[in-house]
């Protein structure tokens, strides 16, 4: 085992946690431990964090096909929901957007060609 797999080892035993999580944890941290290269490692830790938090890794775009219509939960005015990040939401099929968590900001969507 490595050295960041013989930590996480550590603090999950001291933690008490037990199998199957301790197992699936080892692995992914394993999994990470074997990136060699520290901007490598620093890369794929943003895009693991990024995608945990189920957000985009990329800005949304006014694809049709990223967004879901969702006019029903809204009186049947228009209404859709960003399949790449579900707190995002469009009056106009994608073109702007705002966050649910953030009132009061409007977003452009990237055009698609």
């Amino acid at each position: 085992m490595t050295a960041l797999g013989d930590h996480a080892a550590y603090e999950l035993d001291y933690q008490g946690i037990v199998d199957p999580d301790r197992a699936r944890i080892i692995a992914i941290v394993g999994n990470f431990a074997d990136y060699t290269d520290p901007a490598a490692r620093a890369a794929a830790l943003q895009q693991v964090q990024t995608l945990l938090q189920f957000k985009p890794l990329s800005p949304l775009t006014s694809e049709p096909a990223q967004w879901i219509d969702q006019s029903s939960l809204s009186g049947e005015r228009q209404l859709w929901q960003s399949k790449r990040d579900p707190d995002a939401w469009s009056h106009d099929g994608g073109a702007t957007y705002y966050m649910q968590s953030q009132s009061n900001a409007i977003y452009q969507s990237e055009t698609v060609p």
